[in-house]
């Protein structure tokens, strides 16, 4: 941190106490208030939830179970899912109406006694409720959410990969002169935008109000209406286009005969693509290597021996991946989301010795280089990085450790006829089956599924192998490597 008479670090000039002091001491304090605001209200939720469970709310608790489970489409006969227990459980709290026409939090609020903060912060909590937005902008972990209800612009924090054009249903909590989220959140695609508007006309016209009317008392039923349609449109993705019409005057012996590449063309995977320097000047230059020791010295050093060690290798890693793909002539402009997709999610996979955990310690230590790298005005790598981070953070310990899976549980073998299609392909694993995408149809991958962890279920894949084509059905001969998939629509569960 620079000194009070130290030139100030945003390149104005001036000394650090006559430029930016003043508005660090202010982000401080800001930081430190929502903070302790935030602390409050988490504390205040969990005297929420103890006093819910001795109120006197059993006695209609069995009824908005069943609502509950009418407007998220589920099986009314069937136990409530162990994995919508948390939202249930938010929902009676912050939304589910009473047989007053108030909420829980509502009815919580007011038997408190009217202690100045704690009755400030319990109203604020009154405000909290579940409502639907329109990610409008991304930037970093930064997102903008417009809202369907009043068409106010909210900013908030969230780490998880989102894009323009995304529906979010979530509650916001107020924190400062900013909002977060506050519990569990359910996202949609942009392309379920129009899904969204079509079931909102159709159910406010059988209510006689308007779309918006009914999105404010109907959220929770809004997303159940888009769940079920996402999962509509998810089979209808998977259905398989009938067999082609055989010419009856052809023998059948025909069919059996070895296809070609020719014959069933291999289709174009789009893997970050990278290039190689030559022997010659596969080297980092001097002031990229000083660069990174000036991190080790300010950044690294304060760390624990271990923690040291980690980002030791992460440096060793990054370095040897300039070396190659830039060489002597590389600066840190060059390492834009395209060549950082490229060095996490194909050159860093395809190395020996590459896991799950260890991915997960190379995307945050070099987080904490390109950091610093941005806070000591060298250059903004962060920007795009942290695009790339949002979609990798999960997937590529995914990839690592489908991979693994894969080659143990996805592989036939057998003599066959068929000639071997060598090639990238993208591979979709979920409830209903694995199928591989072929360019112009998608066709089922015979795969033991038995064993398959849950939460790899609706995840897409980039699969390196030998693929067998039998009519509507295929298998691969072997597993060489599994990618991770970057362009994917995300679909969160509530």
């Amino acid at each position: 941190m620079a000194g009070r008479n130290d030139p100030c670090p945003c390149g104005s000039g001036k000394k650090y106490k006559r430029c930016c002091e003043r508005v660090v001491a202010i982000q401080s304090a800001e930081k430190l208030r929502e903070k302790r605001e935030l602390q409050g209200k988490t504390e205040l939720l969990g005297e929420l939830d103890r006093w819910f469970e001795v109120s006197l709310f059993r006695e209609v608790e069995w009824q908005w179970t069943r609502t509950f489970k009418e407007d998220l489409q589920l099986e009314v006969t069937q136990p409530l899912p162990a994995d919508y227990t948390f939202t249930f459980r938010f929902w009676m709290l912050f939304d589910a109406f009473y047989m007053d026409g108030r909420r829980v939090v509502e009815i919580w609020k007011d038997s408190l006694e009217h202690k100045s903060e704690v009755h400030r912060q319990a109203e604020e909590m009154c405000n909290i409720r579940l409502d639907g937005y329109e990610v409008r902008e991304v930037n970093g972990e930064s997102i903008s959410l417009c809202s369907f209800s009043d068409d106010q612009l909210y900013r908030v924090h969230l780490a998880e990969p989102v894009r323009p054009g995304m529906l979010m249903f979530a509650r916001l909590c107020r924190l400062g002169n900013r909002h977060e989220l506050f519990g569990p959140y359910t996202s949609f695609g942009d392309e379920m935008r129009g899904e969204m508007d079509v079931y909102l006309k159709n159910e406010a016209q059988k209510s006689g109000g308007l779309n918006r009317e009914f999105l404010q008392k109907n959220s929770l039923q809004v997303v159940g209406g888009l769940m079920q349609r996402a999962r509509e449109m998810d089979q209808l993705k998977k259905v398989i286009p009938a067999a082609p019409i055989i010419d009856e005057t052809v023998p059948v012996i025909q069919e059996e005969e070895p296809r070609t590449l020719e014959q069933e063309p291999i289709p174009e995977n789009h893997l970050p693509q990278g290039t190689l320097v030559s022997e010659e000047d596969r080297v980092v230059p001097d002031v990229v290597n000083q660069q990174m020791g000036q991190f080790e010295l300010k950044f690294v050093s304060k760390f624990q021996e271990k923690t040291r060690e980690y980002y030791g290798k992460s440096l060793i890693l990054l370095k040897e991946y300039i070396a190659t793909h830039f060489g002597r002539t590389f600066t840190w402009i060059e390492l834009t989301e395209e060549s950082l997709a490229h060095f996490f999610g194909v050159w860093y996979v395809e190395r020996k010795g590459a896991g799950s955990i260890r991915s997960k310690i190379l995307l945050n230590t070099l987080k904490g280089l390109f950091k610093w790298l941005q806070d000591e005005a060298i250059c903004d790598v962060y920007t795009a990085f942290a695009k790339v981070y949002r979609s990798l953070i999960r997937s590529l310990p995914l990839a690592l450790e489908a991979r693994r899976w894969l080659k143990e549980n996805g592989v036939l073998k057998g003599e066959d006829t068929y000639t071997p299609l060598e090639g990238i392909y993208r591979v979709s694993i979920s409830s209903g089956g694995a199928t591989l995408d072929m360019g112009e149809r998608w066709v089922p991958v015979q795969m033991n599924l038995r064993g398959l962890p849950p939460t790899w279920m609706e995840n897409w894949f980039w699969v390196k192998g030998p693929v067998i084509m039998k009519k509507n059905e295929s298998y691969f001969t072997d597993i060489e490597t599994v990618y991770p998939c970057l362009d994917v629509p995300q679909l969160e569960t509530v």
